[in-house]
């Protein structure tokens, strides 16, 4: 696991995995310590430790994306 001084902070807007949630979010802000992330598809926001998070591959990208798809069409009459 990585220190707070190892890790990088990462971009606003960037897709970062959760590990300890399991959860692919979207970086709303960040500091030294923490991230705030928000699902793709949108709901609450949620706090993770800094070290919590590491950059997602192609496959969590994809994931992320089509669940958001699948909510949405959950969510049309």
């Amino acid at each position: 696991m990585q220190t707070n001084e190892e890790a990088a902070v990462p971009a606003v807007g960037s897709m970062v995995l959760d590990r300890r949630r399991d959860r692919v979010g979207e970086v709303m802000d960040a500091t030294p310590s923490w991230v705030y992330l928000r699902a793709f598809g949108g709901g609450r926001e949620w706090v993770t430790a800094l070290e919590d998070v590491e950059p997602v591959g192609v496959a969590e990208r994809l994931r992320a994306r089509v669940a958001e798809v699948n909510a949405e069409r959950r969510r049309q009459p």
